[in-house]
């Protein structure tokens, strides 16, 4: 039986020959080997890491078709492309899974899917959704980055490192291999003139690049899965993955992400307890906040 693949690969608008840009002395050297999907993660290491499920396989591994996170008691995020389609029986959710073959936790039904309304399926701009789950977690959930922060990292990310979670496709050498064990990879953010040369097309204000042309990338069964930053000495939700080239090939055009920082008006109108960065952690009295 086949995995659900709901990641874009080439969307209509990539369809067409793309060059690298000239400049390639800009671009981080990529690591060596080609593994697309990283690293096993260790145990107990991403709690708030969602896996989205068929509702009608029982079967795991099968199931699996994208990813999420966990940013509220009962709030998922994840892409619009993955969700735009189907109803919100069709979805149930896996949280703080690392091993699709190996979880004895709950499966979780999901009874409300928002998609951002402006959400495009030809250009993948404002590719962010919301699953409502039917029964709240009890795990704490990710903080999402604001684009502020008391650390002052840039709102634009450029150069920073940033780390991708997911069980998409991670060999594209011989017989495609699909992982069982989530998977985490650290990728540059490039700046968006970069990504837009190597695409040839304009990279949205909302949409972040990160990746190396070679080397390290999301791909199938991905999508929706967090791009993640520490920001204020803890793991943050800066992107989501949203759409790349055909990561089957050799070498890739970077990715492109839905960036966080441009949705926290559309997220808090739904889920008003969410956390961001820049504001006091629970338990934290607002007067040290004054004594950095």
């Amino acid at each position: 039986m086949q995995r659900f693949l709901f990641i874009v690969l080439l969307v209509a608008l990539l369809a067409v020959s793309i060059t690298l840009p000239v400049d390639a002395g800009t671009d981080p050297a990529p690591p060596a080997g080609k593994v697309l999907g990283g690293s096993d993660t260790a145990p107990g290491s991403w709690p708030w890491m969602v896996a989205l499920l068929n509702a009608a396989e029982p079967d795991l591994y099968y199931a699996q078709f994208c990813g999420g996170a966990l940013i509220s008691a009962d709030w998922v995020v994840t892409a619009a492309h993955c969700v735009a389609s189907a109803d919100a029986d069709d979805i149930d959710v896996a949280i703080g899974i690392r091993d699709l073959n190996n979880f004895n936790g709950p499966r979780l039904a999901v009874n409300v899917i928002v998609v951002h309304p402006a959400f495009s399926t030809t250009s993948l701009t404002n590719d962010i959704a919301l699953l409502r789950l039917a029964t709240p977690a009890a795990v704490e959930p990710l903080t999402l980055f604001s684009g502020q922060s008391r650390d002052n990292t840039p709102p634009s990310l450029l150069g920073r490192s940033t780390t991708l979670l997911g069980w998409g496709l991670y060999n594209t050498s011989g017989y495609p291999y699909f992982p069982s064990i989530l998977q985490q990879v650290d990728l540059p953010v490039v700046s968006d003139s970069l990504c837009s040369s190597a695409f040839g097309i304009p990279l949205a204000d909302s949409q972040i690049c990160a990746g190396y042309t070679v080397g390290k990338d999301a791909c199938r069964g991905d999508s929706g899965g967090p791009l993640l930053v520490q920001v204020d000495n803890r793991w943050a939700h800066a992107g989501l993955v949203s759409y790349g080239t055909n990561c089957l090939q050799q070498g890739g055009f970077y990715g492109v992400y839905t960036r966080t920082s441009a949705f926290i008006d559309f997220i808090r109108h739904y889920v008003p307890d969410v956390r961001l960065t820049s504001e006091t952690p629970p338990g934290l009295p607002w007067l040290l906040l004054l004594m950095r």
